[in-house]
């Protein structure tokens, strides 16, 4: 009996401690491995954009007006004493899509002045100032980082006031309207939006006065600075 009762408990013992076995016909479910999160490397880079004041820059300079304001001063010779100062103001006009081309509207002043001894009188002064006031045609030629060339041609009207004076007799001023044409070219040296500049040219025109020989036209050089307006 003893026998029986020692074998009866180890049998509950050995049963207790074994693992229980699922049922037949079901499979224990793996767990769900949590999802990736996409890591910057892997995903794709956007394509790199330009930013927007670069996009916009070229098309707002072809449709703008730009405009630039110059001043010169240099001296003219047109034969004989018909030489003397002369200095220009040069208002540049560049319209939308014009490219190369431009137009200039100058104003220009110019003085030839002769002294002569009159025997038995004294001395005579002949003055002749001349107001050329132009429209230019402006085309560049060449066009690098800090040089540039352009040639102009103009015409336009011709204020012509002559002033004789002497120690003899009372003073004078006449005046005479006539026209004038040029050509030329400019030496730019672009440096932002001041731009000094070399300008040579050959004028040709005529203002009739009575009595009067003198020429303000002829060849020309003159130095000058170009500031481009905002």
């Amino acid at each position: 009996m003893r026998w029986f009762a020692l074998l009866f408990l180890l049998c509950s013992t050995a049963a207790v401690a074994a693992p229980e076995s699922p049922p037949r016909g079901t499979s224990r479910k793996k767990p769900k491995a949590p999802p990736r999160e996409a890591s910057p490397e892997s995903s794709p880079r956007p394509a790199p954009t330009k930013p927007a004041e670069e996009k916009e820059t070229k098309p707002a300079e072809e449709k703008e007006l730009r405009y630039s304001l110059a001043l010169a001063g240099g001296a003219f010779y047109g034969g004989g004493f018909n030489r003397g100062p002369q200095g220009s103001v040069q208002l540049t006009l560049t319209p939308p899509g014009w490219g190369r081309f431009s137009i200039d509207v100058e104003l220009g002043w110019r003085l030839a002045r002769f002294q002569a001894n009159v025997p038995g009188a004294g001395v005579g002064v002949s003055a002749m100032h001349s107001l050329p006031l132009l429209a230019v045609g402006r085309m560049n030629l060449v066009k690098m980082k800090y040089l540039g060339v352009d040639v102009r041609v103009g015409v336009g009207p011709l204020l012509v006031l002559h002033h004789l004076s002497s120690n003899f007799s009372e003073s004078s001023v006449r005046s005479a309207l006539g026209w004038e044409l040029l050509a030329g070219a400019q030496l730019r040296f672009p440096l932002g939006a001041i731009e000094p500049f070399l300008d040579g040219r050959v004028g040709l025109g005529e203002a009739y006065i009575p009595f009067v020989t003198g020429r303000s036209t002829g060849v020309q050089g003159l130095l000058g600075v170009r500031y481009h307006l905002p």
